[in-house]
């Protein structure tokens, strides 16, 4: 079996974003992005600041900021922590945040198996309905669970999905804390 991190991002929420704030000037002055780091596609607005950089890309609206690593998955943590936990939220000490979410999507494929076999040993119960009606050699079968779990709320979608390449599981966890005021 072989599974492959796709996707990892970290949502702030907060009563108001001023994306103005983030301007190419005080993300230079604050160190969070070097003068010679900025990619393309960069956007500076009163309603959006959209930065694209060699290590991330950041997304800032008025409810929500989204930080996107750029970096392979052993760095990403250390990234998170320096530049949206030591520079970001610290230089934006007075923002009235609301809650975090940490998201990670993965891949996974099992190897010499097909996809509606494996997706069906694990998440399907033919004896009780509605998966009675799924008793098909094209039915695929996925998942949503949700728990407690590290004074976090984690959320883990879970369903079958068609790439190019062929079928995948496709892992989506969400862990969402609210911040306290």
């Amino acid at each position: 079996m072989s599974a492959e991190l796709i996707a990892t991002n970290v949502v702030l929420v907060a009563r108001q974003f001023n994306p103005s704030v983030f301007s190419q000037l005080w993300l230079v002055r604050n160190g969070i992005v070097g003068e010679e780091d900025f990619g393309t596609g960069c956007i500076f607005s009163e309603e959006v600041a959209k930065i694209a950089s060699r290590q991330f890309d950041l997304l800032v609206l008025p409810p929500q900021l989204q930080f996107i690593p750029k970096v392979v998955a052993d760095e990403q943590g250390v990234l998170v922590k320096t530049v949206l936990g030591e520079k970001i939220v610290q230089a934006l000490q007075a923002t009235p945040y609301v809650a975090v979410g940490l998201n990670f999507t993965w891949h996974i494929c099992p190897e010499g198996q097909d996809i509606g076999v494996y997706s069906r040993s694990l998440f399907c119960m033919p004896e009780k309905s509605p998966f009675r009606e799924f008793d098909s050699a094209d039915a695929r079968f996925g998942t949503y669970l949700s728990k407690n779990v590290i004074d976090c709320r984690m959320k883990l979608d879970v369903k079958p999905i068609t790439l190019p390449t062929g079928e995948v599981l496709q892992f989506a966890f969400n862990f969402h804390a609210d911040v306290p005021s």
